[in-house]
């Protein structure tokens, strides 16, 4: 009786072991991305509640939160064994600074127009960050995820602009605005390009907090910021800000970024809005009318449409993370 080699189809199976823990990998990441910008979008929600509750200059929030993030960053970045050194800081520089200038801008912008103005136009990040993924970094969108991005930043619109008419517009305010939204987005997209180059998340969330402390702080040098007016009270709502919306937020948010689609990670995040304004009615007594109720149930049922999209068609439009690599270095 002949006897049959079963090397082949060894191999064939172990081929295929092999291939279904690769895209089980995969789907995991990307569903771990997907769950860190959902978590990203809540604490960063809460950011502006905790700056609410801080009686001090927005350029004084912004020195002591860069630079009180910046130990616990480099810490985190130390256990996970991706500590920052020269190149991962060169790395992140583009970053820093696109953040530093999104920041200072925004803070100009909410002096010199009113909120209603700068939140809408910078609700308008998805659709530049969605147009420029796509010669940047291939990514894909079904026709599904473009129409519930399109009833999501609507939906954004609506809630802002159901408030109410504001005062104090100006086009000086608006320009300031669209340019931090710029900035913002080259942010965002910076983060793409250095995690996708293989820069460690922890690494890299290091070096942009340095280089924006960097840039921030001779900019509230010159603007006549006082460094030490904060009651005890205040240190609390700033520490939280650095820690919670600053580390656990943007650390999040880096990490995700190689595992998620760009364009899609900065619609869930229109949902800041939502936690933001439920926040303020909650904390501060800032109610909201039933138009402003019913736009904020569409931005959530229309980022959920997005988030079931992207489950189904999950290892499409992502790279392939190294099997190799350190989660918590990634």
């Amino acid at each position: 009786m002949p006897v049959m080699s079963t090397a082949p189809a060894s191999d064939d199976s172990r081929a295929a072991r092999l291939a279904g823990r690769v895209t089980g990998k995969v789907g995991g990441e990307q569903r771990l991305g997907t769950l860190a910008v959902v978590v990203t979008t809540f604490v960063w929600g809460l950011g502006p509640l905790f700056v609410r509750g801080i009686d001090a200059s927005p350029l004084t929030i912004a020195f002591w939160r860069n630079w009180i993030a910046v130990p616990v960053v480099l810490t985190v970045a130390w256990l996970a064994r991706a500590p920052l050194t020269m190149r991962w800081l060169r790395a992140a520089i583009p970053g820093g600074l696109f953040f530093a200038f999104a920041q200072t801008l925004g803070f100009a912008s909410f002096q010199e127009t009113s909120l209603a103005n700068a939140v809408l136009i910078g609700a308008l990040s998805p659709v530049i960050i969605v147009i420029a993924a796509v010669p940047m970094f291939g990514e894909r969108l079904a026709r599904a995820q473009i129409v519930l991005m399109v009833v999501a930043m609507a939906a954004v619109a609506a809630f802002v602009l159901a408030g109410g008419n504001t005062s104090g517009a100006s086009v000086k305010g608006d320009v300031l605005a669209v340019l931090s939204l710029l900035a913002q987005t080259g942010y965002l997209l910076s983060i793409k390009r250095a995690r996708m180059g293989g820069v460690p998340a922890a690494a890299y969330i290091s070096g942009v907090f340095i280089v924006t402390g960097i840039a921030v702080t001779p900019i509230a040098l010159l603007w006549g910021s006082s460094f030490t007016a904060l009651t005890s009270e205040d240190w609390l709502y700033v520490v939280l800000l650095a820690w919670v919306a600053g580390c656990l937020g943007h650390g999040l948010m880096t990490w995700a970024q190689k595992h998620v689609n760009v364009g899609i990670a900065s619609v869930i995040t229109l949902g800041t809005v939502v936690v933001t304004a439920a926040g303020g009615w909650i904390f501060f007594d800032q109610s909201l009318n039933g138009l402003q109720i019913a736009a904020g149930a569409a931005v959530l049922g229309a980022i959920s449409g997005v988030l079931v999209v992207q489950v189904r068609t999950q290892t499409d439009d992502v790279l392939m993370p190294e099997i190799t690599e350190a989660p918590f270095a990634e």
